[in-house]
């Protein structure tokens, strides 16, 4: 583990990179999510299937919430957030595949809602806490409110950018954005892993 000193005065580079990863993984996230719910209203024209879609995009956040901090703190970080962000990208490319050959159904919809958001509920707490970790104490507040703040703004402008794709793209290639930003996630924090152990292997060397 670094030294306090030495988190202060090197915790930007790393926490950025991961930060800006993450950040537009959740817009995709929730890009995608709304476009998810917006097709299934336009297709069924029922309120009844409206209804059930939102409710299965908050079941497992409403369920699991309370007991997921008390389980990230025993876990690697860095693995659940890559693997939180792997599992919605291969839902999602479940759903893409689907949706290029036409046999798309309301159900395959609201178990891939279902399953992206038992992802995401580990997801926003798992960043939250590695941001305690990485960052230094004198500046912990000012970071974790302009991540709250980033947060608020991507709840903001996901629903309207992903009502737009939908209407100017196909279903696939709108679902493809949550792809590419959930692999730009993983991408920053393997990026990171790697350099903290190329950084811990010189100093081991260099003693």
């Amino acid at each position: 583990m670094a030294s306090s000193t030495a988190l202060s005065k090197n915790w930007q580079r790393p926490y950025f990179t991961i930060w800006f990863g993450q950040l537009f993984s959740i817009l995709g996230s929730i890009l995608v999510q709304f476009a998810l719910i917006w097709y299934l209203t336009e297709k069924t024209g029922s309120a009844t299937i409206l209804a059930m879609a939102t409710l299965v995009g908050f079941v497992p956040e409403i369920v699991l919430g309370p007991f997921v901090g008390a389980l990230v703190d025993r876990w690697n970080r860095r693995k659940v957030l890559m693997i939180s962000d792997g599992s919605v990208a291969l839902v999602t490319l479940g759903l893409v595949v689907l949706f290029w050959l036409g046999i798309i159904q309301t159900w395959h919809i609201l178990i891939a809602l279902f399953l992206r958001s038992l992802a995401g509920t580990f997801h926003f707490p798992t960043f939250q806490a590695s941001t305690a970790l990485m960052v230094p104490d004198e500046h912990l507040s000012r970071i974790s409110g302009i991540n709250q703040a980033a947060r608020g703004a991507l709840n903001i402008v996901g629903p309207p950018l992903g009502a737009l794709m939908l209407a100017w793209l196909p279903m696939h290639f709108v679902l493809m954005v949550d792809i590419v930003t959930a692999a730009l996630a993983v991408f920053t924090v393997s990026l990171v892993a790697r350099s903290e152990e190329r950084r811990v292997g010189k100093e081991c060397r260099s003693r």
